[in-house]
């Protein structure tokens, strides 16, 4: 034995413990905690430390990119949990799980965040998740505070912070301040963008000194990249400007009327610089006009050769295949927008007011003729090139936008059977169903109607009047005394949206007035689209269109800042229609927007005034309009302002 003993024999050697040996370095997987858990219970059926580490293995679940398997152990877990530090724990870990998922499950998130506040659970990483929750409903002020709180300003979240700075109102600004004093130096430099975002070497002075008055602010070491960029750049100097419209054919009053805007505004530039006398300093620019109505993009690509700034197409095919057919150092403004931007990107449905409409497709789905070849030939360097539209689906989505952020939740749109006014309709439908996330969220009701008879019929269907009319019907068949009743509308309604023409709008406005309830609590107002106005409103038409809140250009509101050009334009075309002077406030601005679109597009928060609207850039050069609003009092009409 004791021979035995001095020679270890492996067969009969004693077995040690099943124990895991985990060096320090090395990264733990879920399923390790899980089996830890299990084992720990087992030994010691201390409940305490194996939820923890069930926690523990939820976490690192969330790390490992599987929060669905996260979000199930957790639902699995909380109801046993008894600590209140482990219960907020859990509750944490699945609200981050929520917003983590493909779809964010907002509304889920935000019930166990608010949970966590009534329970005074306040923590840095609370108010990371507060604002990962509010930028998923663009609520840019609560984002700002939120990131702020959570701290951990590193170069990602100070961009992100900067993004929601970008995205306050001027009302939201001053608030934010008040709010959050820290704020304010970002205010500053927004600031700063926003008055000289169009003039390179002002912006890089002032955002110089910025820089030397905060040198510690986290974006004073790293400026965001597309500011870096717009100081560095040079604007567009067109020299040779090139505009290729539909001067003949069916589509030559909409080319003639954005023509005249275009002349307008070359001339009064001509005069701002005649009047400074500065003729010798301001560069002179050529514009040359070519009729695009019978050219192949081949053809126009030959004539624009020697021009190095193009303004047009119109049409959107023509638009797609010249720029195939250009150089890179081309600058186009595109009087529309196409349904495929070249380098695969998509944007939405382009018309030009109403003339020019088509379904948005796929670029691979496209039958265009010599769409493909075009794309084919299309070279790596491609011009510079903008978009300029005037859309009325952009209109339905500023009104969606509105009303939403007035607090209305219960809206009801009224469209004419149009094709025009049924996509306004469904923009605006789409552009509410973003807030679906929101707990408030209700699916807007929407009517069509074709004939003023059938106008009565819909709102009253609509409204629930009819049932109202029913029910003191009822009521008058079971009593022999006198009823004496009012019929209600329903009470849940608070907006009511009208894609209509004019004629169709006074028709419809009164309809809905003598609908609604004298009794109502509160008032239910009525928005449209500049569709609805006209600049030929009699004493009758105000009267019929009273109390209706509109959007419109600026230029076709009453005492807009452009009267002296609005009396030229009504001398030189006094039977101009509606249509045609929207057109030419386009033209006016195209030619304007020339020296600035490089720099508006680095900088989307920047804008500047036309008379088409506060005219921005988004990142693929797509022209955003904001339309100020009025209202139809008794006997005028009266601009609102708005933040």
């Amino acid at each position: 034995m004791a021979s035995c003993a001095d020679t270890p024999n492996k067969k009969n050697s004693v077995k040690r413990p099943d124990i895991k040996v985990v060096q320090p370095d090395r990264e733990l997987n879920s399923q390790y905690y899980l089996n830890q858990a299990q084992r720990q219970f087992a030994q010691t059926g201390d409940t305490t430390e194996r939820n923890r580490l069930i926690l523990q293995a939820a976490s690192v679940l969330q790390q490992e990119d599987n929060c669905n398997a996260s979000i199930k152990l957790l639902n699995i877990l909380t109801p046993e949990l008894i600590h209140p530090d482990l219960q907020s724990e859990a509750q944490l870990l699945l609200a981050q799980c929520y917003m983590q998922l493909p779809t964010p499950a907002v509304s889920q998130a935000q019930k166990l965040v608010n949970k966590l506040l009534k329970s005074k659970h306040e923590s840095a990483q609370l108010s990371a998740l507060q604002a990962v929750i509010d930028e998923q409903q663009h609520a840019w002020l609560a984002v700002s505070k939120n990131l702020l709180a959570a701290g951990n300003l590193n170069q990602e979240n100070s961009l992100r912070l900067w993004r929601a700075i970008g995205n306050l109102t001027n009302k939201q600004e001053k608030q934010a301040v008040v709010d959050e004093p820290r704020l304010k130096s970002w205010i500053e430099l927004k600031t700063i963008i926003q008055q000289l975002g169009t003039q390179p070497q002002s912006l890089k002075l002032q955002v110089n000194r910025w820089q030397s008055k905060h040198p510690s602010h986290p974006l004073s070491e790293v400026l965001p990249e597309a500011l870096v960029n717009a100081m560095e750049q040079d604007t567009i100097a067109p020299k040779r400007v090139a505009v290729l419209l539909p001067l003949t054919g069916r589509l030559s009053s909409q080319g003639n009327a954005i023509k005249d805007g275009i002349i307008a505004a070359y001339l009064a530039h001509l005069n701002s610089a005649s009047s400074l006398n500065s003729q010798a300093s301001a560069p002179h620019i050529e514009l040359q006009f070519f009729d695009s109505a019978l050219k192949t993009p081949e053809e126009l690509s030959e004539q624009v050769t020697d021009y190095d700034t193009i303004i047009g197409p119109l049409l959107k095919e023509k638009i797609a295949q010249l720029i195939a057919f250009l150089p890179a150092n081309k600058s186009v403004l595109a009087l529309n927008r196409i349904d495929s931007i070249i380098e695969n990107k998509t944007l939405d449905t382009a018309v030009v007011d109403n003339t020019i409409v088509d379904q948005a497709v796929p670029a691979e789905n496209m039958t265009l003729p010599n769409f493909d070849v075009a794309l084919e030939t299309l070279s790596t360097a491609s011009p510079e090139v903008f978009y300029f539209s005037l859309a009325p689906e952009d209109e339905a989505i500023q009104l969606a936008k509105h009303i939403h952020d007035l607090g209305l939740r219960h809206p009801i749109v009224l469209a004419a059977d149009t094709s025009t006014t049924q996509r306004m309709s469904e923009a605006f439908i789409q552009q509410w169903q973003q807030n679906d996330q929101q707990q408030d969220y209700v699916i807007p009701a929407k009517g069509t109607f074709t004939d003023s008879k059938n106008m009565r019929k819909l709102v009253s269907e609509l409204l629930d009047v009819a049932q109202s009319r029913q029910r003191v019907k009822q009521i008058e068949l079971l009593t022999t005394s006198e009823v004496y009743a009012v019929e209600r509308n329903r009470r849940d309604v608070d907006a009511i949206i009208l894609f209509a023409n004019p004629e169709q709008t006074e028709l419809l406005n009164p309809i809905i007035e003598s609908s609604l309830s004298p009794f109502a609590a509160r008032e239910i107002s009525v928005f449209a689209s500049s569709r609805s106005y006209t600049l030929e409103l009699n004493k009758n038409s105000i009267r019929d269109l009273r109390n209706l809140t509109f959007i419109d250009m600026p230029w076709m509101m009453p005492n807009n800042p452009w009267q002296d050009l609005a009396n030229d334009t009504q001398a030189l075309w006094p039977q101009t229609q509606d249509s045609l002077l929207r057109l030419f406030a386009l033209g006016y601005d195209a030619y304007n927007l020339v020296p600035k679109l490089r720099h508006l597009k680095l900088l989307p928060i920047t804008s500047v005034k036309g008379l088409s609207g506060e005219l921005s850039i988004s990142a693929d050069g797509e022209v955003h309009r904001v339309l100020p609003w009025a209202k139809v009092a008794q006997d005028r009409v009266i601009p609102i302002a708005m933040d």
